[in-house]
């Protein structure tokens, strides 16, 4: 049996070699193979981010002074061969070369986290020792490994950088067994618990190796599915919905409690889940073992709506006529929502006086009574809103709707403005002249314009929603809904192309230009930076090279075409002379047709809370 101070040592060097490993994965997903300076080009084509690439920008840029580096010691490094992790020299060079594949800086914050990191596994393992020598009868310390130079840890592989096809897993080589390992290990976010064990983290991230993330799906109700969140993410939706209730002081997982049951929207009975265990948990658990994220390289927020709803009559929605006497007020019941919250708020998107702080998953309560007036709560508040608006810092967050929400600047509590499909009548069929383009083009624009994702669901349960799927996706919503995973999954991926490309970074701080931005890929070199979106605007700069470059955000604006492709986003920057202006989608890498950027924020992430998000000069 392994002793406790070895497992301590293990623990540590996997959660470093995750880190390390998840960098290269980024690297090998974005960046371009070029060949050091002087060589001649290869005979055959080499794929970015591959051990022999990470050895030779190591040498090429003297990242590790004093050492010589060949691809071995990178496959050691990544293995987790403690031999190598204790060298923080070989452990920053590698992480360096990763970026400067990805076309993106590590900060010396970064670098330095990569120093300690190595230190401690350091002292760890020399703690290790003196531990076995003072405990003669445990078992012997395991000696480090040292192979000779044709016997590599890991034999050198690629990943492709072509964006994976739907439903497909991504091709790769022999790295991929070192590349899972790793980002399955507990790579936690600060301050999040409880981290979890690489051991069982492992079959987490293996099953979620193949799996595409659907921008655009929304699983509804999916409490009623046979495995809550689990059939969501199997799928690879982006946004996932469900009902809650309280019952004797707890959230369980139910539209209305009527007496001892639960029922759901149709009056059914069905069978109460705990809503703590199955999702707060579910997602914490889940992205403790894909490093950090819901599903690994999709950089944007998974949203989980949370549901609270009243008991429908014929009259409209049965409201409490006293707070005390009736657990399910909506305010009680989204107050203890908050309160759950609490605990996991190292995984959660959040907003505080301050600042936006980038997290894998945001909650958002919804139901229909959000601004409606109801017996006050504890805290004097009459309403949702009222409720979630007096948060001294924001970790849940609102639904609205175009009636209250469109055209306003308050994304940083209105994340998501939804609506139901106009067009689609009680017998199934559908009016063209409710389409969503007709009925809601113009407040979509503006809500978007203004920081806010749109979503739309149907009214009525037809067996074929692909006209008013169709009618979304050219009115430019943002989330389609539906209760049947397979239907709308197998539509997504036979008839939306990915989002507007990019690959763009969760929001960091740009220390040159000190703002918060992301970086995103452009595809060509000098790209012109407008006035304003659009193309017949002034242009006022320009974006030289093709590598990676930071933007605040993005939103519609004129379309603009280039070659065969076209699109009405833009996204906003500063052009290298200083001036701030707006950058065409066309020009980012793996662009789609009229979408928005894969994980750039709609408005400008820089805006301080409480500001408008429209993006301006700062």
């Amino acid at each position: 049996m392994r002793e406790a101070w070895w497992i301590e040592v293990y623990e540590a060097a996997q959660l470093l070699a995750s880190q390390l490993n998840a960098a290269v994965v980024h690297a090998a997903r974005v960046g371009v193979y070029t060949p050091p300076p002087g060589s001649p080009a290869p005979r055959r084509r080499r794929q970015p981010g591959s051990l022999r690439h990470l050895a030779e920008v190591i040498r090429a840029h003297r990242l590790a002074p004093g050492l010589s580096v060949d691809k071995d010691d990178v496959a050691s490094v990544l293995a987790g061969d403690l031999r190598h992790l204790t060298d923080p020299v070989l452990v920053v060079a590698v992480a360096r070369a990763a970026h400067v594949i990805a076309r993106t800086p590590l900060t010396d914050v970064d670098a330095e986290r990569l120093v300690v990191a190595s230190t401690r596994v350091s002292a760890l393992l020399d703690a290790a020792r003196q531990a076995d020598e003072r405990a003669p009868r445990a078992v012997p310390a395991p000696q480090v490994v040292t192979r000779s130079p044709g016997e590599p840890v890991v034999i050198d592989a690629y990943f492709t950088t072509r964006r994976p096809g739907r439903r497909r897993a991504l091709v790769i080589g022999a790295l991929s067994a070192v590349v899972i390992a790793g980002v399955a290990a507990a790579f936690v976010l600060r301050g999040q618990e409880p981290r979890q064990r690489p051991a069982a983290a492992a079959p987490v991230a293996a099953a979620v190796a193949g799996v595409t993330p659907l921008e655009h799906g929304h699983a509804s109700d999916d409490h009623l599915n046979p495995r809550p969140l689990h059939d969501a993410l199997d799928h690879g939706f982006t946004s996932i919905g469900t009902d809650v209730s309280l019952r004797d002081g707890a959230l369980v997982l139910c539209h209305h409690v009527e007496g001892d049951t639960c029922r759901d929207s149709r009056g059914a009975r069905i069978t109460e889940r705990p809503f703590e265990p199955t999702y707060l948990q579910g997602l914490s658990a889940r992205v403790n073992a894909t490093g950090g994220r819901v599903y690994p390289g999709y950089h944007q927020p998974v949203f989980l709506f949370v549901a609270i709803n009243c008991v429908e009559t014929p009259t409209g929605c049965t409201l409490p006529t006293d707070a005390g006497a009736a657990p399910n007020n909506p305010l009680v019941v989204a107050e203890q929502i908050m309160s759950a919250l609490e605990a996991y708020r190292g995984m959660l998107f959040h907003v505080d006086a301050t600042a936006r702080h980038w997290g894998p998953v945001q909650v958002v309560i919804t139901g229909s009574h959000n601004d409606e007036q109801f017996p006050a709560g504890a805290g004097g508040y009459d309403s949702v809103r009222g409720l979630l608006t007096r948060q001294t810092d924001t970790y849940a967050f609102l639904d609205g709707s175009f009636a209250a929400d469109a055209g306003q600047y308050n994304a940083d509590l209105v994340p998501v403005i939804s609506f139901p499909a106009p067009a689609t009548n009680a017998d199934c069929t559908y009016s063209d002249d409710k389409s969503i383009e007709t009925v809601h083009w113009d407040e979509i624009i503006q809500a978007q314009t203004t920081g806010h994702h749109v979503r739309v669901w149907d009214l009525i349960d037809c067996p074929d929603h692909s006209r008013s799927w169709t009618d979304a996706m050219y009115a430019s919503v943002d989330y389609l809904s539906s209760a049947n995973l397979t239907v709308l999954d197998d539509w997504l991926t036979n008839h939306v192309i990915g989002g507007g490309g990019g690959h763009c970074t969760v929001p960091s701080w740009i220390a040159a230009a000190r703002v918060h931005g992301q970086h995103c890929t452009l595809r060509t070199p000098n790209v012109p930076v407008m006035s304003r979106p659009d193309h017949a605007s002034a242009r006022v700069g320009t974006l030289t090279g093709n590598s990676a470059h930071w933007f605040l955000g993005q939103q519609p604006g004129e379309s603009y075409k280039e070659n065969s492709s076209t699109n009405f986003w833009w996204a906003y920057t500063r052009a290298d002379n200083g001036q701030w202006g707006w950058v065409s989608l066309v020009h980012f890498t793996d662009a789609g047709l009229d979408q928005s950027a894969n994980g750039l924020q709609y408005g400008c992430y820089d805006a301080r809370p409480g500001e408008p998000d429209t993006c301006h000069p700062l």
